[in-house]
């Protein structure tokens, strides 16, 4: 169990055996996950050609975890979380496994890809949540907001070696090759996970599942708390984030590269946010509504640098900038979520925010590259970064009222 220690920092936080644990487990899992990333957005583009496939593809994956993440998040709170997160993952395991299998077979075409992207995202609709969740079980309470840090981290390191031994794999082996490396990287996981100690639902008195739910969304839409933060959270992800699923099309299509390009810029986005993630948790935010507001707006900054770059070595410089400017976002917003929301809806409230964070650049994705087979795709990603800059410049305007809010539900929490 974690200690309670008051000690604060990376060093601290990682002094707690159980929560390191689950780090190694988490970081081998997750550099897996992004090797089959970038095999399964070359695979598609090699079939394919297409930014139109390219979206769809990405909407496939990600587009169930808007239609499962608020009941993974009521599981969550519910079921034993450790026990949520062995399922998913021994499934996902075998999904990575069956597509593996299914593309050394030859049986692979852009229709089973799709297919096999939605079951993933299927899965990773309950295990988010769930991940999430989990981590107050490994961590004492004073160093939750550094947990939360080296978190990002460990997800934006993965986008660098992911991308990395993904090229490898690709240039060297075949994309079947990067499908299995993800299958060891799941049991890796698996392995950990089973050392980690169980975790205990809220003992509170439950209201009916719809209940809950309506519980937890109110906080966060229309007149609720929280609502300006989530705009801006989905805002920046249907309208900012979509670029990275567009990447192989910018290295191939525009900068007339292959994989290694690919593989290049995708790494140059995941170098930025390490480093993005690295200094907040060095120099966290005295107040981090400000700070959400300044990195949203270098956010729209760097990807417009990345759109008009004129060759891949400026392109590889804007994306190492977008990347800082977006896990900046996240680690931000997460944190301010996790002390201002009171204890009984936060587990919701987090589902809900790694729902906005995961399904937003699916809708995203899907959008622009419907408007790109018309318009151009380096046109279509800067109206959306324009578009969400005016969505800001309103937000802005009323950051005292938002303010205001925040304090208030800090006020009621526990």
């Amino acid at each position: 169990m974690p200690t309670a220690g008051g000690e604060r920092g990376l060093g601290a936080v990682l002094s707690e055996r159980v929560f390191a644990r689950y780090v190694a487990g988490n970081a081998v899992s997750l550099v897996g996950s992004w090797t089959q990333r970038v095999a399964v957005g070359w695979l598609a583009w090699e079939l394919e050609g297409s930014p139109f496939w390219l979206g769809i593809v990405a909407f496939a994956d990600l587009f169930p975890t808007l239609l499962l993440g608020p009941f993974g998040g009521l599981l969550a709170d519910r079921l034993e979380r450790r026990r949520i997160l062995l399922t998913t993952q021994s499934l996902l395991a075998l999904q990575a496994l069956s597509l593996a299998l299914l593309t050394l077979a030859g049986w692979i075409d852009i229709r089973v890809l799709v297919a096999m992207s939605a079951l993933q995202g299927l899965l990773v609709g309950i295990n988010q949540p769930a991940r999430l969740a989990y981590i107050p079980t490994l961590v004492s309470r004073g160093r939750l907001a550094s947990a939360v840090a080296v978190n990002s981290v460990v997800f934006n390191t993965a986008r660098i070696a992911g991308p990395a031994v993904g090229g490898l794999l690709i240039a060297g082996f075949g994309t079947a090759a990067a499908f299995l490396a993800n299958t060891a990287s799941y049991l890796v996981f698996i392995l950990a996970l089973t050392g980690l100690p169980r975790s205990s639902p809220p003992t509170r008195s439950r209201a009916g599942w719809l209940t809950e739910l309506r519980e937890g969304v109110a906080l966060v839409v229309g007149r609720g708390a929280l609502a300006p933060v989530f705009a801006m959270v989905v805002g920046a992800s249907v309208l900012l984030r979509p670029v990275a699923e567009f990447l192989p099309a910018l290295a191939a299509g525009v900068y007339g590269g292959g994989a290694g390009s690919f593989a290049v810029l995708t790494a140059a986005l995941g170098a930025g946010a390490v480093a993005g993630g690295l200094w907040l948790a060095a120099r966290p935010a005295a107040d981090e509504l400000p700070a959400l507001f300044g990195l949203q707006l270098a956010g729209v900054v760097a990807l417009l640098l990345l759109l008009v770059s004129p060759d891949l070595r400026y392109a590889v410089a804007a994306a190492f900038l977008c990347g800082a400017a977006f896990a900046g976002t996240g680690v931000t917003a997460q944190s301010l979520l996790q002390k201002r929301v009171p204890v009984d809806f936060r587990g919701r409230v987090l589902a809900l925010y790694g729902l906005s964070m995961r399904s937003g650049p699916a809708i995203g994705a899907l959008v622009a590259g419907s408007f790109a087979e018309g318009f151009g795709l380096r046109p279509t990603l800067a109206a959306g970064g324009l578009l969400y800059l005016l969505l800001v410049g309103h937000l802005l305007r009323r950051r005292r009222e938002l303010a205001g809010r925040l304090e208030t539900l800090a006020a009621g929490g526990d």
